[in-house]
């Protein structure tokens, strides 16, 4: 019946032998299996065939007798792909089989065709492995990072390379914990590309950015990627990239950028060139100092620049110099375009690559004159003042040590001197820095007009300047020096059109008395200017031992100052001012005194400075001023005298006060002192620093009804425009101008002007420190107002005070000679002299005087009118020609005559020729001529006053 099927069949009579088939190669398609058989039924054989690996795949059909249902349905049960019954029908029976036959060979063919499809799925697998584990290498290789960002989760992953690029043994995990790792600078660009990339196919753009590594410092990473996966509305919901460190490239491109600009910034100039010497590059700094541009060097070789000056040896050497070292350097000659030469130092250096081949040389020159000219200008700064051109601090003190080893070789004397410019911070202040350096320039080219050869000026600093005084023979050459020093600053300046008026206060210190050492003297000499500065300013102090002493009893002194007040040390003591009209008492000055139990009596001008620099004096001030108030009331309630007006004294840090209006009136109002009797003394230092709120403040202290005076009139400014615009009563001359007045033609002038420029301003004038009679009658025939001082009363205390007031006591005021009277003052050291020229010109009828002394002499012609001067020319203390020099400027109208007794032409001469005299006489004299000389001197005196009131104005 399966003839037909074209198939092969084995026959098996028992289920055993079946079981043996089965196995056989080729194994069956098909295995047809009665159910009845002896030893071994078809459910049993069906069982086993299902059990063995190698057959449990071939399909069994049951052939059998049994039909029922059940059966059927056991044998399908047990595995049997299908159930026939006997009989067979053959065509049926055919088709079944064919069905199950094709079944099976479409099911091998499935089977080898899955086998055939895992086989190519496993050889793409290993494949996409290997291109992994390959991609993973080359990631690995170049240092590539990978990120992926799942948006929905905001989660992110780096890969284990970013991660060990950064020094992390795990990925972030999220986005903002990556984040993190961001330069502040650059995570909010950063965070919004990765949130909002472009779209699939477009790359996020590339990012320059930094990430901090795990030990804290930032790489330069480069960044870039893309979206893989969109969501339904088209966002991205997966994008990745990968980030690569460009440190290494950004610190080249530095590096790069760094060479560049000190290739064209350096001011040295640079050449490169090739193996052959042809120029390919030059830099800006080569064009400046050879004139050539790039272009015209370029293509050239370093000949261009040959001078000629070297002959072909130099150059042989430097290139085997160069040839065997790779380097040479040293000094050449070059010349420039424009036929200059120019000096350079240059270097040379060969370069080479790894392989040691010749690829470039490079040659690095600097312009020598240019250094040189640095050199010498830094070695300048060093020793001298850029602005005034004066050797500096440094040099200044170099010159003084070689003029102390000198004056030690020679055992001379060396001078320290410093002078600093009084009060010259308000110059730049008020005028402005420019003015202030051309004034410090205009200073320093008058001082060193002063200087001696071999002597040296300098400028310290700012304001102040030194001088070094070598081969000193005698300390009154310094004093020479400072004098002149202090005359030539008190000379106008002018500068830029403005008219300024200086003066200066000067430290002397002398070598070997006060230091061996330059540190030393400058030293000494810094605190003696400092001295000077105490001292009022406009003068100079030497350095004296003691000053190291008295700084400790500044110290001592300031803190008992502070306990003065409270401890009632403090007492005003009262110096009658006197009119050189009557004589009479017609005020007094209300004087501070302190005296201390560890101290004893101290100075005003020792504690009163101590008091303006620590604050004191303005409690102390006000207490003087309501004290001295209330006395002068008292007194005035006594009628112990006509009403007298009470001056006191308002420091300068006193009269700032924005309230002394106010206090002066308090005090006014609680000792009932009418105000027109109490009278203020400013000093010219109170308003000198701003006028127009010292002005305000007078007219403020005017509207009350006390009156003002001008106190220590010509130790400062002195400004005719102050004493114009402030609303001064009264001004007073310093005793410093009245302590020399009828010898110093220089004081006697001050003050002269002074009493003449108060009586035009409508002032009253009176002068301090008066002691002697001459002083009083000098300063009464120059019609000054009246005096104070030792020669009326010294300061008293109150109750002294009051005693003199009480004895009605007064200032004999004798009657000024006649100058009808011819009357004749004969000076000479010597007695026996001046008793014989007496008896010799008596009989003429003179009024004569005699002086055995110049100062003798001035106290004379103090007192009264003296038309004749005769005065010896040889006295120790003065020669003759020098004190008629100065009678001359005291007293221009008086006749000068000189008798010498030894022939001195030159100083003689010099003082006629000045006209110091009228003219000089020898000893022995004759007494004809004498007498005739004398009369003719008269006869000249009387001419010369009879022209001088023709002159004078009706």
């Amino acid at each position: 019946m399966l003839e037909e099927l074209d198939v092969d069949i084995r026959l098996a009579e028992n289920g055993r032998t079946a079981l043996q088939y089965a196995e056989l190669a080729p194994q069956p398609d098909l295995i047809l299996l009665d159910v009845m058989m002896p030893g071994m039924d078809g459910h049993e054989v069906l069982a086993r065939l299902r059990s063995n690996p190698a057959t449990r795949h071939i399909p069994v059909i049951f052939v059998t007798a049994l039909d029922s249902p059940g059966d059927e349905h056991s044998g399908l049960l047990e595995g049997a792909v299908d159930y026939i019954a006997k009989p067979l029908l053959a065509p049926v029976f055919r088709g079944r089989v064919r069905n199950h036959l094709e079944l099976k060979l479409a099911r091998d063919q499935l089977a080898r065709q899955n086998i055939s499809l895992e086989q190519e799925i496993s050889r793409r697998l290993l494949e996409n492995q290997q291109l992994a584990t390959r991609l993973q290498l080359t990631l690995s290789a170049t240092g590539l990072g990978i990120w992926e960002f799942h948006r929905d989760s905001e989660r992110m992953v780096w890969n284990p390379d970013l991660c060990r690029m950064l020094g992390l043994t795990e990925s972030p995990g999220t986005l903002n914990a990556s984040l993190a790792y961001l330069h502040p600078e650059d995570r909010p660009r950063i965070e919004h590309a990765i949130r909002n990339p472009p779209p699939p196919g477009s790359e996020i753009s590339v990012e320059e950015f930094r990430l901090r590594h795990a030990d804290g410092h930032w790489l330069w990473v480069e960044g870039r990627g893309q979206s893989l996966r969109l969501d339904e509305g088209g966002d991205s919901l997966l994008s990745a990239g990968t980030i690569t460190d460009i440190s290494r490239r950004k610190q080249i491109e530095s590096e790069r950028q760094l060479t560049s600009v000190v290739f064209t910034g350096i001011s040295d100039g640079i050449c490169i060139t090739d193996p052959e010497a042809r120029i390919l590059t030059v830099n800006k700094a080569f064009v400046q100092v050879t004139g050539y541009s790039a272009e015209e060097a370029i293509g050239q070789t370093p000949a261009l620049l040959k001078s000629g000056v070297h002959g072909q040896a130099f150059y042989q050497g430097l290139w085997d110099n160069l040839h065997h070292e790779d380097s040479w350097q040293g000094e050449i000659t070059n010349r420039r375009k424009n036929g200059e030469l120019v000096t350079e130092w240059l270097h040379i250096s060969a370069v080479r690559d790894s392989n040691g081949k010749l690829t470039h040389y490079v040659g690095l020159f600097s312009d020598l004159s240019e250094r040189r000219e640095a050199a010498e200008r830094i070695q300048y700064l060093s020793s001298y003042d850029p602005l005034t051109d004066l050797p500096n601090r440094n040099l200044l003190s170099d010159r003084l040590a070689q003029a102390l080893i000198n004056a030690d070789r020679f055992e001379r004397q060396t001078a320290a001197i410093l002078l600093d410019l009084d009060h010259f911070r308000l110059v730049n202040e008020s005028y402005g820095p420019p003015i202030g350096d051309a004034l410090l320039q205009e200073v320093a080219r008058r001082l060193q007009g002063l200087l001696r050869e071999g002597d040296t000026l300098g400028r310290r600093s700012g304001a102040e300047f030194g001088f070094v005084m070598a081969n000193l023979s005698h300390e009154r050459d310094a004093i020479d020096l400072a004098q002149r020093l202090l005359d030539a600053i008190a000379e106008p300046f002018t500068v830029d059109d403005q008219t300024l008026l200086l003066t200066a206060s000067i430290g002397i210190s002398l070598a070997p008395r006060d230091g061996n050492a330059a540190d030393d003297l400058f030293k000494t000499a810094d605190i003696a200017l400092s001295r000077a500065k105490q001292a009022g300013r406009n003068t100079f102090r030497f350095y004296a031992p003691e000053m190291d002493a008295d700084a400790a009893r500044r110290l001592g002194l300031e803190s008992a100052l502070r306990g003065a007040l409270k401890n009632n040390e403090l007492a005003v003591h009262y110096q009658p001012q006197v009119s050189l009209e009557s004589g009479r008492v017609i005020g007094m000055e209300a004087l501070l005194r302190w005296q201390n139990p560890a101290f004893g009596k101290v100075s005003p001008g020792e504690f009163i400075p101590l008091a303006e620099d620590n604050g004191m004096i303005i409690p102390i001030g006000e207490w003087v001023l309501s004290t001295a108030c209330a006395q002068a009331r008292r007194w005035l309630d006594l009628g112990l005298t006509m009403p007298l007006r009470l001056a006191v004294n308002l420091s300068a840090r006193q009269f700032r006060q924005s309230d002394l209006d106010r206090t002066v009136a308090r005090a006014l109002a609680e000792s009932g002192l009418p105000a027109d009797l109490l009278e203020l003394e400013i000093t010219e230092s109170a308003f000198i620093d701003d006028a127009e709120d010292a002005i305000s403040m007078c007219r403020k202290l005017k509207q009350l009804g006390v009156k003002l005076s001008l106190d220590d009139f010509g130790t400062g400014y002195s400004s005719l425009s102050y004493v114009s615009r402030f609303p001064f009563d009264k001004i007073k001359i310093d005793q410093s101008f009245v302590e020399d007045i009828i010898e110093n033609p220089v004081n006697a002038a001050i003050a002269t002007a002074a009493i003449v420029m108060a009586r035009s301003l409508n002032l009253a004038i009176l002068a301090e420190g008066v002691e002697t009679e001459a002083q009083a009658r000098f300063l009464r025939g120059r019609r000054c107002d009246a005096i104070q001082g030792f020669l009326f009363s010294p300061a008293l205390p109150a109750a002294e005070f009051e005693q003199l007031l009480a004895g009605r006591t007064s200032l004999p005021i004798a009657d000024i000679p006649s100058s009808g009277k011819q009357t004749l003052l004969i000076v000479d050291d010597e007695p026996n002299i001046l008793n014989a020229l007496s008896r010799l010109l008596r009989r003429e009828g003179f009024h004569i005087l005699t002086a055995t002394s110049p100062l003798d002499a001035f106290e004379h012609l103090a007192k009264q009118p003296v038309q004749v001067i005769l005065s010896d020319q040889r006295m120790p203390d003065m020669s003759g020609t020098e004190f008629l020099a100065r009678v001359r400027q005291l007293y221009p109208e008086t006749i000068r005559i000189v008798l010498t007794g030894y022939t001195d032409v030159d100083s003689i001469t010099g003082a006629i020729n000045r006209g110091a005299i009228y003219k000089f006489l020898t000893k022995p004299w004759d007494d004809d001529q004498l007498r005739e000389e004398i009369r003719e001197a008269f006869r000249l005196a009387k001419d010369k006053q009879r022209d001088s009131h023709d002159g004078e104005t009706p």
